[in-house]
Parts: C-alpha cells; structure tokens; sequence
C-alpha cells in the first residue's frame, strides 16, 4: 500500500576548512539543520523534502512532544490522561505553559518546512514527473496539516511568511480562511500531479484533504463529488474504499507517539463514556478499537488505564486517510441532503469491505462488522454518522474537527457532545474546544491572542 515514508537520515558535512583552532573550539555545527543556502541545490532540495515529510510525520503522530492525534484524542473523549501535570487538555482547560503544550510548533514546523520544500523542488530539481509527484506529495500533505490546524486551534492564529531572505511579519488566519488555505493546497496538488500509476495515490490523497475542507466549510455535496467518481476530473475513479495513506515511523530515530506513550508506557489511554457525553470505545468491543482486556498503574501512580492494541513497537505505522474517509464524507453528504437509502448504503459498504476490516494485523475473522440499519429519526442518523466516524478514525487527529462540527453544523450545545461535568480525578471540565498557539508566540508582535475560540 502507498506510504508516507518518514524514516530519515540526514546529515550534511562543513564544505569550509576551519581556519584556526579557536574557530575549531568555538564552531558550532548542526548537521541537522539545513540553512538556506545549503538547499540551493538538486541535493540540498531533496534533503529539505525529506525534513518536511520528517516534519510532517512528527506533527501528526511523531513522539516529540506528542503527536497531534494524542492532543485531539485528549481534547476529545477518545483519551484520557495518566501523566502527572497532564491534565489540562483532557480537562478541557488548555494551559499553553503545562506539557504537554507543544502542538502547535509541531504545525508550525510542518507548515513552514512544506512551503521551504516546495521551493526547493521547484528551484532546484529538474522539470519532470519525480519532481511533480514529489511536489504534488507536499501540496497534498499541507492541506492536511491546514486541515487539522484549523480544527484544533482557535481563530486568528499567525502563520509565517516563510520567506527567508526577506522575513515579514506573521499573517493572522481565521479558522475559514485555514480552511481555505488547505483547498489551495489541494488544488496545487492535483494541477500539478500526473495520471502515472505513481500519482495516483497521491491524487487520493489531495482529494481527500480537499474534501475534508469542503466538508469542514460546510460544502457537502462538493465534498462528495471530490471523492468520488470524476472527482479530479473526467476519467477519474471514486477512491478506493479499501486504499489507505499511512505514516510509517522508525524504532529509533521516529518513534510512534502512540506506541511510546501509551502502549511502551502508561500515559494515556483509550476511554470509556469520557464526561458522560464521551463514546463507548472500550466497552463497545468494536474491532475497529482494539483495546487490551486488563488495565494497569498510569505514570501518575493512580489512574487504571487501558493499552490501546495494535502497535506492537515504535516502528508501527499509523493510518492517515483512507479510502474509508471517502465513503463516510459521502454518507454524510447523503444525509444531508435527505438520501437515506445513498447514506446507509455509504456507512455500510466501509463495514462490508474485508480489505478495510482487515484492521491493524488482526484477523479478518475478528473484525466483522455486521450492517447498520436505519434507526428512524434525523437526530439518531446524525449521530450513528458521527459514531462510525468515531470508531473508524480512533486517534488519527479528527475528533476535536468532529465535535466542533457537531455543535456549528448541527446546533448541539457543548454540554451534549464534549466531556462536560465532574472530572473523574477531582474538579469539573472546562470550556475548551479549541487549543491556542504555544506560549512563545507571545513574541510575536503580530498575535496577541485568539480571535475567538468558538466551535
């Protein structure tokens, strides 16, 4: 299947003889930084597309810091914490001085190292189809990271000019406009990738990034027509429901986040009914979450958690987007416009597919899925809808962009879809449904905090 690969090595050797012993003794290498004029050139270039899927691959689900999917699953229901000090996302009352606090360099990082990349390629790399599937890959995977900022992050968040030789002030971006941004990426992606065999998977996933922010703007019927059959343009399939898009980490040098902290130790781990409000994914006993059936001592020394199965070392890859994005975009798209029989049919044809049951190497026959019926009502489909998302997209940074969804599409209050209420170690959720940039970006003279944090 087509992967991300992420597993990088990169080192870069001193071209200048150092002149004196004491510019021997106080010189200062950094063999793995790449500065710009170091990628001015076919080699430099390729070494600054590597940092970016590196970058990209750390932002998601890289162990630094944690990756995004640990801070939306612990913003939502689908995590909670066992770390001392960790609290404060998975009590909705986001402390950006407290760890874990650093996502939003992680977005930065990947974003601004994208556009650096992009550059690079275009400058430097013969015209050709390695350098447009190679471009095409980092337009693809900016509207994904644009995707997920706008999700997670409050409105009017400063993103750089990511001009080196001229740096300017940060822009300040609504949460429309990130949206936006991530359709102008996508776009990028399929004007300039081609119809080889080799693009076509990142053709999948360009449409689906732009899909996602179709749906995250509240075009639903576009949304659907981007996934499915013409949806890149005449001749082209509906997307695979069996096709996926995975990260793919290294033991040692990029570790899996959900491996590292939460399956090589304790401290996070798969709720249950989280704040009331919260979904079944431990007692359901769904295949598509699977969870060990004993529980031990979180970090913390008293929170029993649960150990997420699946991801047997650091090397495990963690699925992106997938064919079964495509089908739940066009189920939703369905019901909205009142094709019960199409939404149904959508929502069961992911379960009925072996390839995709086939989940996290657990045998086909423990993963059947049985299919849904009609329960009767709008409000019932509604939340089946969000439920199967829920159960097919367990930790892969959607969650947060779900719940959000649910109270600015749908009209449901915050209390009826987040973790509301008494906290289970003491005190009651906050308010949050958002996270704000880190604490240096205070510095900042063009932010000075969010716009709003609304849903």
């Amino acid at each position: 299947m087509p992967r991300l690969r992420s597993r990088l090595s990169l080192g870069l050797l001193l071209a200048a003889t150092l002149g004196c012993e004491r510019e021997r003794l106080l010189g200062v290498e950094t063999p793995d930084q790449i500065r710009p004029e170091d990628a001015a050139s076919p080699n430099g270039a390729l070494a600054v597309r590597a940092g970016a899927l590196r970058d990209f691959a750390q932002f998601f689900s890289g162990t630094t810091n944690v990756g995004v999917n640990i801070y939306v699953g612990l913003l939502s229901d689908e995590l909670i914490n066992a770390r001392p000090g960790a609290d404060h996302i998975d009590q909705r009352a986001f402390n950006e001085t407290t760890f874990p606090a650093a996502a939003w360099n992680k977005f930065s990082d990947s974003y601004t190292q994208t556009v650096r990349a992009i550059r690079s390629l275009n400058a430097y790399i013969p015209e050709g189809a390695t350098r447009s599937r190679n471009v095409g890959q980092l337009h693809g995977l900016q509207a994904i990271t644009l995707n997920i900022g706008g999700e997670l992050f409050c409105s009017g968040v400063p993103l750089a000019s990511v001009d080196d030789a001229a740096p300017e002030a940060a822009t300040l971006v609504t949460t429309v406009q990130l949206y936006q941004r991530a359709l102008v990426q996508a776009d990028s992606a399929l004007r300039v990738l081609g119809t080889a065999e080799a693009d076509v998977p990142f053709r999948y996933l360009a449409r689906i990034a732009k899909a996602r922010a179709q749906v995250n703007l509240g075009q639903f019927e576009a949304a659907a027509a981007t996934v499915g059959a013409g949806g890149d343009g005449a001749g082209s399939i509906a997307i695979p429901t069996q096709w996926q898009y995975q990260v793919e980490f290294s033991q040692t040098t990029l570790v899996n986040t959900i491996f590292d902290w939460m399956v090589n130790t304790g401290n996070f781990g798969p709720s249950d009914r989280e704040g009331g409000n919260g979904l079944d994914y431990r007692s359901a006993g769904d295949p598509r979450v699977q969870i060990s059936a004993t529980s031990r001592l979180g970090q913390d020394g008293s929170t029993q958690v649960f150990t997420i199965l699946g991801y047997a070392n650091g090397a495990a890859p963690t699925t992106l987007v997938s064919g079964v994005t495509a089908r739940m975009i066009e189920a939703e798209a369905a019901l909205r416009s009142g094709n019960i029989e199409a939404w149904l049919g959508r929502l069961n044809e992911a379960r009925a597919n072996t390839a995709v049951r086939t989940l996290r190497g657990i045998s086909t026959a423990a993963n059947v899925l049985p299919p849904l019926t009609d329960p009767g009502t709008e409000a019932s489909r509604v939340a089946l809808t969000f439920r199967e998302r829920a159960f097919w997209f367990y930790l892969t940074a959607t969650r947060v962009g779900d719940l959000r969804r649910l109270q600015r599409q749908y009209g449901y209050a915050a209390n009826a879809v987040w973790p509301t209420g008494a906290y289970f170690k003491g005190g009651t959720y906050g308010t949050d449904v958002t996270l704000t940039p880190s604490f240096a970006e205070r510095n900042n003279t063009a932010f000075t905090g969010c716009a709003d944090r609304n849903p």
